[in-house]
């Protein structure tokens, strides 16, 4: 026959397909077959998503920008004492800056500032907003009275200003706002009442007035509700969400940004919060040149104090001994003895001091409240002064972010091992200063001696002026000393300007989240993505043949010769009832396919078998037999499905001899072929169901059977078993001239169809054609005419 199966050579399964979604088309078809499924989803993605919009409470970004100016070198001289005591480089970095501005400690002095205390919220159905500016009322509470925390007091403005309170609770913290401690935990709650405006509310765990938010007008009715917080809650809340970020890489402007639901009190936060890291920048300027000054003007009280009672002593002296004025000598070696005197002393305060600080680092016991720059220092110590400065900043950085890094944070890691390099650079610093006023001192010590030698020759009056006066002038200088220092000190703390201004206020823009452009197309997407998971997943797990389409992709060169719609009525011979019906019409297309081909190729022999039954095979043999005997051939339809024998019931010929018979030798083959109504329509019946169907089609019988039927018609169709259950139809197939397969939509199983044709083409069976049969006349696409143009 002239219809390909495969070509030659090929192997059994070559010629099959991947089943998916490589073909285009059939993705297009697919989707518009299943418009209905985007039409359902698209509209519910849309709609979440507005409904998303519509009850979920929208986050806010503020921020704010500053400068923070850094100083690239120091000076290790003298100066420093009037440069102010600001942070070191280190400090004011942006990695440093951001951990002491993120610190808890930093945000918490902002939230002590505010009125965020209390927060109140407008109720809805489905979500509760929260207010800030205006305030439908506003919570005076007692700082002193235990405060129920975190627990929902549900307030209802009446109309005539009245307030109806309710409040219900299984317990929780009780927090004191002037000791900023929680007090204890209470018990159930349960309180109802209506109070007015200014009307005291009195109760073991809350304590709070009610007032209008403007003086002479009532509240605005609606249904509220307000709820304590600590401000070391609110902090944790503000430092979780906030965030520090250069303008860039290397930059001192940096912006400080952070979220929240309610954009007013964010704003608020982020200029008082920046007033803070302002105002803290500049105290810790000041801090030491404060504690500079205080240590001077207790040295002043003492050294006044002595000064004036060496002055009256020497004054004492004067009139009591009528000394008006000493010798050239004894001035001379006066002078030289009070210079050597006073540097001894500055030399003694010097040495106190480092040994004071040494013992502290030994012990690990310096802080920085216990730290005063010497007011008199020389030039060599500045060196030390600025090592001690810096251990100092690192000390009260790691004390910042000790809350915030833990032991084993890399920044915690390097910042100790900063301060254990810095702790042992001052000590090697401190010992050798210490070694250089040592020398100092036995060079004094020696310088003294001779002064004191030629002293104790002048006369006994003359020295003893001459010892009051030294110690006189040297408080004196001692005095007038600090007086300079405290100078310079108060100019000091007055030129101390921060650090840190502000660049722009704080500025809140639109809703971060959710945002509405992309959570629309997210919906959108899903709605077109979950329609798409269903049809793949229908695809994935369907097992039958739906189409053309299946057919193709299993088998690409095994041809499909015809396809035969649905039937709306429980009709077995629609050709003959129907005739202008659309399935009249697939059987005619049918018929014409199959006369081109026996056309071409010589034979009469059709066999119509199917992978299972329930195929619709002996529907498609009846029917194809009848139009064969419309077209004036002759034509028997045979009954060879022995076992489960259709063509009898249909034909109402049960009880007659058919095949079987015949085959056992009880009839001969005049007596089983039957007419029909139907003019050159002949059936012959299956007859009795024998015992052993294979064995009865092997005989010699059934060659005889196929001569006389080639002999006695045009056209012979065999209605014959399911090759893919029994072997009696593949036996049938050796004797007929050409196979049409039956395949019916929507209920032959693709595996099983997929195997019984491949076998069949691996035993090199020719001619075969499929016929996909019970096709749904909505589906467009393949070729044939619609129902309605039958009608």
């Amino acid at each position: 026959m002239a219809i390909p199966v495969n070509q030659p050579g090929q192997m059994p399964g070559k010629n099959i397909s991947n089943d998916g979604f490589s073909d285009i088309r059939k993705i297009i078809r697919l989707i518009i077959r299943n418009w209905y499924l985007f039409v359902i989803f698209v509209p519910i993605g849309l709609g979440t998503a507005w409904i998303y919009h519509r009850y979920t409470v929208p986050v806010y970004r503020a921020s704010i920008t500053m400068i923070f100016k850094v100083d690239q070198e120091r000076s290790f001289s003298n100066s420093v004492l009037t440069e102010g005591f600001g942070l070191s480089p280190e400090m004011r970095s942006f990695e440093n800056q951001s951990f002491i501005i993120r610190s808890h400690a930093m945000v918490l002095r902002a939230i002590n500032r505010l009125d965020f205390g209390v927060s109140y919220y407008s109720k809805g159905r489905l979500k509760d907003t929260e207010i800030y500016d205006p305030l439908p009322f506003i919570v005076r509470f007692d700082s002193i009275h235990p405060q129920l925390l975190n627990t929902n007091f549900e307030a209802t403005v009446l109309p005539d200003g009245q307030i109806e309170l309710s409040v219900r609770s299984e317990g929780g913290h009780l927090h004191i706002y002037q000791t900023a401690r929680n007090s204890g935990y209470s018990g159930p709650v349960s309180f109802d009442g209506v109070v007015s405006v200014g009307e005291q509310v009195e109760h073991p765990y809350f304590s709070f007035t009610l007032e209008a938010p403007v003086e002479g007008r009532l509240p605005e009715p609606g249904s509220y509700m307000f709820r304590f917080n600590s401000h070391s809650a609110i902090a944790s809340g503000f430092r979780s969400s906030l965030s520090v970020s250069p303008y860039r890489e290397g930059s001192s402007i940096i912006f400080i940004s952070t979220t929240g639901q309610q954009p007013q009190k964010l704003v608020k936060f982020l200029n008082t919060f920046s007033e803070e890291v302002i105002i803290n920048n500049l105290e810790r300027k000041n801090d030491m040149a404060n504690r500079s000054i205080e240590f001077i003007q207790r040295q002043l009280v003492q050294v006044a104090d002595t000064l004036k009672v060496t002055q009256q002593k020497l004054m004492d002296f004067r009139r009591e001994n009528r000394f008006m004025m000493p010798s050239e000598m004894s001035s001379r070696l006066s002078e030289e003895f009070f210079e050597q005197e006073k540097q001894r002393r500055m030399l003694e305060v010097s040495y106190g001091y480092f040994e004071d600080i040494k013992g502290r680092l030994v012990e690990n016991n310096l802080e920085e409240s216990d730290y005063l720059l010497p007011a008199f220092s020389s030039e060599p110590a500045a060196i030390v002064q600025q090592f001690v400065r810096d251990h100092l900043a690192l000390l009260q950085e790691q004390s910042l972010i000790a809350n915030q890094a833990g032991n084993s944070n890399p920044y915690q890691v390097e910042l100790e091992k900063k301060i254990a390099l810095s702790q042992e650079t001052l000590l090697m610093a401190i010992e050798k200063q210490m070694e250089s006023i040592r020398m100092q001192q036995v060079e004094i010590g020696r310088q003294t001696s001779k002064l004191t030698a030629q002293i104790g020759d002048l006369p006994e009056l003359e020295r003893d002026f001459l010892a009051m006066e030294r110690t006189h002038k040297l408080n004196d200088a001692i005095y007038t000393f600090l007086l300079q220092k405290s100078s310079e000190m108060q100019i000091a703390k007055a030129s101390n300007v921060p650090d840190n201004e502000v660049l722009d206020q704080a500025s809140v823009g639109g809703p971060i989240s959710p945002t509405e452009r992309s959570n629309y197309s997210k919906g959108l997407m899903a709605g077109l993505i979950i329609p798409a998971l269903i049809i793949a997943l229908k695809e994935l797990f369907n097992t039958r043949v739906r189409g053309r389409e299946d057919i193709d992709g299993l088998f690409k060169d095994t041809p499909i010769v015809g396809e035969i719609m649905r039937s709306r009525d429980n009709i077995d011979n629609v050709v003959l009832t129907e005739t202008n019906s659309v399935i009249a019409e697939s059987f005619r297309s049918l018929r014409a396919r199959l006369r081109f081909l026996l056309s071409q190729n010589p034979g009469k022999v059709i066999s119509v078998t199917s992978t299972n039954t329930g195929d619709g095979k002996t529907f498609c043999a009846v029917n194809l037999a009848s139009v064969f005997a419309i077209s004036g051939k002759k034509t028997a339809l045979v009954g060879f499905d022995l076992r489960k024998p259709r063509l009898s019931e249909i034909f109402e010929l049960s009880n007659l001899p058919g095949i079987s018979n015949f085959l056992i030798g009880q009839v001969a083959f005049e007596d089983i072929v039957k007419p029909t109504d139907q003019e050159d329509l002949f059936v012959i019946p299956a007859g009795i169901i024998p015992p052993n169907p294979s064995e009865l089609i092997t005989s010699s019988k059934t060659s005889e059977l196929f001569k006389q039927l080639r002999e006695n018609f045009d056209i012979i169709i065999l209605d014959t078993p399911p090759v893919g259950l029994v072997s009696d139809g593949r036996l049938l197939m050796d004797m007929a001239d050409c196979h049409l397969f039956v395949v019916r939509a929507g209920v032959t199983e693709k595996e099983h169809f997929a195997i019984t044709l491949s076998n069949l083409i691996a035993e090199k069976v020719s001619c075969i054609g499929v016929v996909l049969n019970d096709v749904t006349t909505t589906r467009k696409g393949y070729g044939y005419y619609s129902s309605g143009y039958f009608n």
